[in-house]
């Protein structure tokens, strides 16, 4: 990379307001790395209850980096944090295949609309059925991220190739 774009990033990421950036492979002992970054950043913050809200974000995000992403090499996942104007917003994204996030774009535009009474339903809904649920998290990392953020989250797919997508998906705190 050239210097000059290292600058920009750099320039572009304190505009944003970004305490925490990466992007590359994501694995458990990453995770558990970049969450005592973040804990240790959020020691700082005098709402102790809206820290633990940021950390249980976090953590959700990068579990369905870990659980959904792919494992090739230019596959890898980011997570970008930024505080703004009292605004916390995390950022995580990976690459999905697209036939899957078919289905991903419907479950987070009904989530995007939904007010929080319906989406804490829907959260008990599958708390009561994750028993039945084959895999990691019963489907209910999504909703947590939707429950626990301030305002409906974002989200955004960028085509990559005929069987890729990238995904991206931002909740503000």
């Amino acid at each position: 990379m050239d210097i000059s774009k290292a600058i920009d990033i750099r320039t572009a990421m304190r505009a944003s307001g970004v305490i925490m950036a990466y992007n590359g492979v994501v694995s458990d002992e990453l995770m558990v790395t970049l969450a005592d970054i973040l804990k240790t950043r959020m020691e700082a913050m005098d709402d102790a209850k809206r820290s633990r809200t940021v950390f249980s974000v976090f953590m959700e995000g990068m579990q369905n980096l870990i659980w959904h992403g792919r494992t090739d090499h230019d596959a890898s996942g980011m997570v970008c944090i930024s505080q703004q104007q009292g605004e916390i917003t995390i950022v995580c994204g990976n690459r999905i295949r697209r036939e899957d996030s078919v289905k991903l774009n419907e479950t987070l535009d009904q989530l995007q609309h939904a007010d929080k009474d319906s989406i804490s339903q829907l959260y008990r809904e599958g708390m009561s059925k994750s028993s039945e649920h084959e895999g990691p998290g019963a489907g209910l990392g999504l909703l947590e991220i939707a429950r626990r953020a301030s305002h409906p989250i974002s989200f955004a797919f960028m085509d990559v190739d005929a069987h890729h997508v990238d995904f991206f998906l931002a909740a503000r705190i």
